[in-house]
């Protein structure tokens, strides 16, 4: 740990775990302020299905990167990089430790690590793996992946059709495997960072979710889709939750299944993080905030009295 750069707290996890809770309760012992690595949270029109902090939340703490972009604009993990970058330099001139809450991992990594060099792709031969993914399924991207990567097998998500699509078009492209694009060595960051993530059991994470679900109804959530209805085509409507609702407001299902949709749905995304989180090595496994309180007072000076 180096004592001449300050320090980012990455409190990570999957949905429902209670990490806006908890980075809360940090920035207020540690007197710092909070950015969002949620790619979720991001956009201005999404409040409720997203899990925004409440209103009382974002007054107790300075919390950046929510709500700063249109559900209409493009934003991916290197803007995300490039704001959370600009946003760390300005306050680590004034506060010496700084957190980060979410449970976007490629946000995580790309901010502490470097975003992956990749190359610029033909758009024919993206187009052509799209349409033959509609014809074909997920099989032959899978397939093209254990024959010409296996390599890649275990970092990446298999049922995940677009990261499949991603790797594949770089390999058609440049006849190399995608595995030899992933970057080898971590970028040098002017500051120090100590990754946290909560888990708890899977039972409970689903029982979690199972709440939420329902509070976000309570809420008024269905009222958000409804405004929402007439963009549902947009890239950032394109997630779990609302995808459902549309296809209830669509006639599609009944209320009662399109909230047990979203149960299901949501319950396997956070599986889906958890083997994400698990894949980086420097992720402390934490269950409550006082472990983490504990881990800072036992391994570093001068962060909590």
């Amino acid at each position: 740990m180096s004592e001449n750069k300050p320090l980012l707290v990455v409190v990570a996890g999957p949905t429902a775990i209670g990490k806006t809770r908890t980075a809360i309760s940090l920035a207020q012992k540690l007197d710092t302020e909070i950015l969002s690595a949620d790619s979720r949270q991001v956009y201005k029109e999404l409040e409720i299905g997203v899990g925004r902090p409440s209103a009382t939340e974002l007054q107790t703490v300075r919390h950046h990167l929510i709500a700063n972009v249109s559900i209409h604009q493009h934003y991916h993990a290197v803007d995300f990089e490039k704001d959370a970058l600009q946003i760390l330099e300005e306050l680590f001139q004034v506060k010496k430790i700084a957190i980060v809450c979410g449970g976007t991992g490629l946000y995580i990594k790309t901010l502490c690590d470097g975003m992956d060099d990749m190359p610029e792709i033909d758009m024919v031969i993206r187009e052509n793996l799209n349409q033959k993914f509609e014809n074909e399924g997920i099989s032959f991207l899978q397939e093209f992946i254990e024959k010409n990567d296996p390599d890649l097998l275990g970092h990446i998500d298999m049922m995940n059709h677009k990261r499949l699509i991603r790797a594949t078009e770089i390999m058609m492209q440049t006849r190399q495997t995608y595995s030899s694009f992933r970057k080898k060595k971590n970028v040098e960051r002017s500051f120090t960072t100590l990754l946290f993530c909560l888990y708890d059991e899977r039972e409970i994470i689903r029982e979690n979710i199972a709440k939420r679900v329902g509070e976000m109804f309570d809420n008024g959530w269905l009222e958000e889709c409804e405004n929402l209805f007439e963009y549902r085509h947009l890239k950032a409507l394109q997630t779990v939750g609302y995808k459902e609702i549309f296809d209830y407001l669509d006639e599609k299902e009944s209320l009662d299944k399109t909230k047990e949709l979203i149960v299901t749905h949501t319950y396997q995304y956070a599986k889906r993080q958890l083997t994400w989180f698990k894949k980086g090595k420097r992720y402390i496994w934490v269950k409550r905030v006082a472990e983490i309180e504990q881990y800072l007072t036992e391994h570093v000076q001068n962060f909590i009295s």
